[in-house]
């Protein structure tokens, strides 16, 4: 019983490959009102949006707690919104059991999980630079180590489920894509736009997208992962 609750109390260790704080969009813990099914109502925020995404903690007692399960928000009304549960497994380890606990009423939801550190997919360092600098209340991954990880597995081209993966090794959910004259914050899981913003890109473009790390090769014996040559069409069609 000991070993569980020091499995369940853990959380995320953040990776310390960051570059700020905070972020944009506010964290919010609720509670579940009620439940029907696979779907759930709380309170709404106005800076919560259809796409986003969460966690539902269930507390044993004061001191013992788990996450039970992810939520994507689905649908907004003026006092309400609505969740969608999806499992959770970003802890998964073989050597450790998974508790099967499912969300109950009253359990409390945190909305905007994990926002504040994001990923920004850029076609130059001039774009880079820019979008750092005007939201440095992010914490900013370094956008070389996803490069490395696509070099490393010849991806020149990455998909939303690579962006996903991403996501849940370093622990972030919000990403941003700077295409043509706009910014796009995307939620990780959902790969919902939650705000679009104006951002003039200009300059060369870049692929995949602006890091140090240059020519990532597809594989030899790959017929999907053909190099990106059109930067903005590309990250485009990927948001649609």
């Amino acid at each position: 019983m000991k070993n569980f609750f020091r499995y369940i109390v853990v959380f995320f260790l953040i990776p310390t490959i960051y570059l700020s704080a905070k972020t944009i969009f506010k964290e919010h813990k609720t509670k579940i009102i009620s439940i029907d099914n696979n779907t759930a109502v709380v309170k709404n925020f106005p800076d919560v949006f259809v796409g986003s995404s969460g966690v539902v903690v269930h507390y044993f007692n004061k001191k013992h707690l788990t996450i039970v399960a992810k939520v994507i928000v689905v649908g907004k009304k003026a006092n309400a919104l609505k969740l969608k549960f999806v499992k959770f497994d970003d802890l998964k380890q073989k050597v450790l059991p998974i508790p099967k606990i499912i969300p109950q009423t009253g359990d409390t939801v945190i909305l905007n999980f994990l926002y504040n550190h994001a990923l920004a997919i850029t076609p130059n360092y001039q774009t880079y630079s820019k979008v750092i600098n005007k939201y440095n209340n992010i914490q900013w991954l370094q956008p070389d180590l996803f490069a490395a990880k696509l070099f490393a597995e010849k991806n020149p081209s990455p998909d939303k489920k690579t962006f996903q993966k991403m996501c849940k090794t370093y622990s972030f959910s919000l990403l941003y894509f700077a295409i043509k004259n706009h910014g796009y914050f995307v939620d990780c899981n959902s790969f919902k736009v939650l705000k679009t913003v104006k951002m003039k890109s200009e300059g060369k473009r870049m692929t995949p997208f602006y890091s140090r790390i240059k020519n990532i090769d597809a594989s030899w014996f790959s017929f999907g992962d053909s190099k990106i040559t059109n930067y903005d069409l590309y990250y485009k069609n990927l948001l649609r």
